[in-house]
């Protein structure tokens, strides 16, 4: 039997409809991009069954749930964000935000959408997986049984391609890495996304993923994606790199989070 595997995308995925049809009936089809209440923009990514935010989650969506869940944000977080040393608009990625409280925040934002009638019932919010995460750079056929064991394993591989050093406007790195004018966090969606319609997978902050970085210990959560500081190791600048060292209580100005959406494209 002829399997076939078509796949429509485009960067510019507003207003648009994307039909993914995936070989040997593996994955739902998801027939279009979807924005939520907050403004946050999904799109689905082929060799997952989520949508994922074409951006991390912005100060302004962080300012939504914190107004109304004061109590519950670790004290921790509520003092971190409050001393933050460099100045973020509405539009850039919330930093200062560890794994705990980016949960409650997907969380919070599954019973939100739920009662507007944004989500069906199923759906939900929740952060990436590791492997998801992988799909949505571009990473396919990782060897290793877990993050730890993948992590740099595919070599001479960057969110941005091949090439080292970045080329210019490659994402928000180090001084003087890619050539951008940013010294600390960007506005999300500042460059240019990549082939699924997704900004910021390099650079701009760390991002949480659901997994342990090793399920038998269980004391990091893993990270993927860089941060503004990076730019001078091309191994630490791989796609395939994790950062492994962040237990999930860990906040710092580098790290963020991404949302990703079950259960195909919103209400």
């Amino acid at each position: 039997m002829k399997t076939t595997l078509l796949i429509l995308m485009a960067v510019a995925l507003v207003g648009c409809k994307i039909t993914v049809e995936f070989p040997g009936g593996g994955q739902d089809k998801q027939t279009k991009p979807f924005t939520n209440t907050l403004g946050m923009k999904f799109v689905p990514v082929p060799g997952t069954k989520v949508q994922f935010c074409i951006w991390e989650t912005r100060v302004k969506d962080w300012a939504a749930y914190a107004a109304v869940n004061a109590a519950d944000i670790t004290v921790e977080a509520n003092a971190n964000r409050k001393k933050l040393n460099f100045k973020q608009t509405d539009t850039h990625p919330v930093v200062n935000v560890n794994w705990d409280d980016a949960k409650a925040f997907c969380a919070w934002l599954t019973k939100k959408e739920l009662a507007s009638g944004n989500l069906k019932a199923g759906q939900r919010y929740r952060l990436p997986t590791d492997a998801e995460w992988s799909a949505a750079v571009g990473l396919a056929n990782e060897l290793g049984n877990t993050p730890k064991e993948k992590s740099r394993g595919v070599k001479d591989v960057y969110p941005w391609g091949k090439e080292w050093p970045p080329p210019k406007g490659a994402g928000n790195y180090s001084s003087g890495t890619s050539g951008d004018l940013f010294g600390y966090t960007s506005p999300v969606g500042s460059f240019v996304a990549n082939a699924h319609g997704l900004h910021d997978l390099g650079g701009n902050v760390w991002e949480w993923c659901e997994d342990w970085y090793d399920p038998a210990r269980k004391d990091y959560r893993v990270l993927r994606g860089m941060c503004w500081r990076d730019g001078v190791n091309p191994v630490s600048m791989l796609a395939s790199t994790r950062n492994g060292n962040s237990p999930p209580d860990w906040q710092y100005n580098t790290a963020g989070f991404r949302c990703v959406l079950v259960g195909g494209s919103g209400g």
